[in-house]
Order: structure tokens, then C-alpha cells, then sequence
């Protein structure tokens, strides 16, 4: 099998997972719905706002953009479809750490025996 095969193939099976499939939905519905995505979108926009004011010295900007930012994530930090993506995000963050640690291992492996 070439390497683009099994590539497709591995891709193919975690797409295939429980889990990975309800993150998806959650995903889904996250975006879907059009205020917590906007919210979403304008705590970023402030955040990376605030990053830049904090770099070039503007301290009373980067304390009212970093707390404006901070103002929407508490607002939506607990509302169920956020707080369902969360969840979700952490259990395939997980399995990509463990495929990717694992590919490493093996990889590793290969080198050091001079396969």
C-alpha cells in the first residue's frame, strides 16, 4: 500500500469513531447557532486585539480590550453548546495526542534500528 493509501485509510477510521463523529456535531451545532458564534468571533477579534496593544505598550487599551474579551467568555463559557464542543474538543485532542505520539514512537523506533 502507498503512504497517501494509508494516510486515507488512518484518516478514514477516525473520521469513522463515536466520538469523533459527536464532536462534529457539536461543532455543527456550535455553529449554527449565529449569536454564540458572533460572540465567539468578536472574543477572538478583542483578544488578539488586546495581544497587540499589550506588545506595543498601550496598557489602558490592552486592560479594556482584554476585559471586554473576557466579559463574552464568561457569557458563553457555560452555555450548553459550548460547554458540549468543549468536552467533545478534549476527547479528540486526546486521541490526536495519542496518534501522534504514538506515530513518533514508531518512527523513532524505525530510525534507531536503521529500518
Amino acid at each position: 500500500m502507498h503512504y497517501d493509501d494509508l494516510v486515507d485509510l488512518l484518516v478514514k477510521k477516525i473520521k469513522n469513531l463515536d466520538y469523533v463523529k459527536e464532536f462534529q456535531q457539536a461543532e455543527e451545532a456550535l455553529m449554527e447557532n449565529q449569536e454564540l458564534f458572533k460572540s465567539q468571533d468578536e472574543m477572538k477579534a478583542l483578544q488578539k486585539e488586546a495581544v497587540l496593544y499589550q506588545k506595543i505598550g498601550k496598557i489602558q487599551a490592552y486592560k479594556k480590550t482584554s476585559q471586554a474579551a473576557q466579559m463574552i467568555e464568561k457569557r458563553i463559557k457555560h452555555h450548553p453548546l459550548v460547554e458540549d464542543y468543549a468536552t467533545k474538543l478534549e476527547d479528540v485532542n486526546d486521541l490526536v495526542q495519542y496518534i501522534t505520539g504514538e506515530l513518533e514512537e514508531k518512527v523513532n523506533l524505525l530510525l534507531g534500528t536503521g529500518e
